[in-house]
C-alpha cells in the first residue's frame, strides 16, 4: 500500500473512533481505534513528531472521555514516541510486523490507561479485557488496511 493509503487508513480510524465511540464506550472489550490510528501513523513518523501527534490525540481523547487531561496526553504522547522510536530498530513496513505493533501498542496503552487513569487494577481488566480490546483493534485496523488497499488498486 502506498504511504498516502496508510495515512488515509489512520485518518479513517480516527474519524471512526470519534463517530462510534458512544456506541461501545460501556463495553469491557471494545476496539480502541484511536490507539490503532495513533500507532499506524506513528509508524510513518519520527519519534518526536509521533510524540507531538500523540499529545494532540491524547488531548482529543481526554476531551471526550472526561478523564484527567494531562495524564492522558502524556500516555498517548509516550505511546507515539515509543512506537516512532522502536520503528527505527525493527523493519516496520512489513505486512506482518504492523499488526504486531498495533496489538502490543494498543495492549500496553490500554494497560497504562487502566492503571493510571481509571485506577482499576483487577487481573481480568488488565489481562483479559486489554488483550481482547487489542485483538479487536488489530482486526479492525487490518480489515481497514485491506479494504483501502483493495479500493485503491
Amino acid at each position: 500500500m502506498s504511504p498516502a493509503g496508510k495515512w488515509f487508513v489512520a485518518a479513517l480510524l480516527l474519524v471512526l473512533h470519534f463517530a462510534l465511540h458512544p456506541l461501545w464506550s460501556r463495553w469491557p472489550i471494545a476496539p480502541d481505534l484511536l490507539a490503532g490510528g495513533l500507532i499506524l501513523s506513528s509508524l510513518r513518523l519520527r519519534w518526536g513528531r509521533a510524540a507531538g501527534f500523540g499529545c494532540v490525540i491524547g488531548l482529543m481523547e481526554a476531551s471526550i472521555s472526561l478523564g484527567p487531561m494531562g495524564l492522558t496526553m502524556l500516555l498517548f504522547s509516550l505511546t507515539g514516541a515509543l512506537v516512532g522510536w522502536v520503528r527505527r530498530l525493527i523493519y516496520s513496513d512489513s505486512d506482518y510486523a504492523t499488526p504486531v505493533f498495533v496489538f502490543f501498542g494498543t495492549w500496553l496503552l490500554r494497560f497504562a490507561v487502566t492503571i493510571f487513569v481509571v485506577g482499576d487494577t483487577s487481573a481480568g481488566t488488565l489481562l483479559v479485557h486489554g488483550a481482547g480490546s487489542a485483538a479487536l483493534t488489530t482486526a479492525v485496523c487490518w480489515a481497514a488496511t485491506r479494504l483501502v488497499a483493495a479500493v485503491t488498486r
